[in-house]
């Protein structure tokens, strides 16, 4: 059977963006006086958007100070930052035998 197409998730299968996502939430912690460090990220992998918002709200004592539209549109900037951070990526990123797993598949 001739293959037709393939979907893969990218982070975990094709290269580890976990650094991407906390850079952004980094930044956009930093934005609204919140300082994250690596140690707190762990609590953040595995969750939504939303719920790592919570988080790091709450982590900040902020958790009241953004009603439900202003908590959306810090979390729609964390995504623009991590997509456009996508970019940095190089050929480098990719993990151990997807380049020859492409290959195969073509």
């Amino acid at each position: 059977m001739k293959l037709q197409g393939v979907i893969f998730d990218l982070d975990g299968v094709i290269t580890d963006t976990a650094h991407l996502h906390f850079q952004a939430w980094q930044q956009i912690a930093a934005e609204i006086g919140i300082s994250i460090d690596a140690q707190f990220n762990e609590f953040l992998k595995g969750i939504s958007r939303d719920e790592s918002l919570r988080r790091i709200l709450q982590h900040g004592g902020k958790e009241g100070d953004f009603n439900p539209q202003e908590r959306a549109q810090l979390a729609y900037r964390k995504n623009l930052l991590y997509v456009h951070s996508l970019r940095e990526l190089t050929v480098n990123a990719v993990l151990p035998g997807i380049h020859n797993l492409l290959v195969d598949l073509r």
